[in-house]
């Protein structure tokens, strides 16, 4: 079950970027709460239950960030958001996988949330078609990512002076 719910994710991804872009705002604005749902859901049934999904520890952060992806895509086909703002969510993941290895992902305080203020910027934007408050969402949206990245970055320097004490 868990698992069927992190699959799902990424679909209703798909759903929503079809639906934004053909304006059915509400509709898209329903699936992505859905969505959420589906995050929120599968999370509490892991810890009640006790299990991981299938694929890993990395299901849900790839399920979250496909379904990010997708919303944001619909924002840059419509001309919500520059292109950039694509590049620069996929950056931050492959910084996300690339600094957490192959074990379970690597824990920063920042970066924690850093999907989560993706999923109120994909809210923000579906809700408002105020110019003023996307220009605001994606202020906060570069300012966030640069403090994580920069947040990402100490740890892992801090990290690596404790493992190497040459350095």
């Amino acid at each position: 079950m868990v698992t069927a719910l992190v699959i799902l994710r990424p679909a209703i991804g798909i759903l929503v970027f079809l639906t934004f872009v053909n304006d059915l705002i509400t509709w898209a604005l329903l699936l992505f709460l859905l969505a959420c749902c589906t995050d929120a859901l599968d999370g509490v049934m892991a810890k009640w239950f006790s299990v991981s999904p299938a694929f890993g520890s990395y299901s849900d952060p790839v399920a979250d960030f496909l379904l990010i992806l997708a919303s944001f895509s619909a924002f840059v086909v419509e001309d919500i958001y520059p292109t950039w703002i694509l590049l620069l969510i996929i950056l931050m993941f492959v910084q996300f996988v690339l600094t957490s290895g192959m074990g379970r992902p690597l824990y920063d305080p920042v970066g924690k949330y850093y999907g989560a203020m993706l999923f109120g910027a994909v809210a923000i934007t579906l809700v408002s078609a105020n110019p003023i408050v996307h220009r605001a969402v994606l202020m906060g949206v570069v300012l966030y990512t640069t403090g994580s990245a920069a947040s990402r970055s100490l740890l892992l320097l801090r990290r690596r002076k404790t493992c190497d004490p040459h350095l």
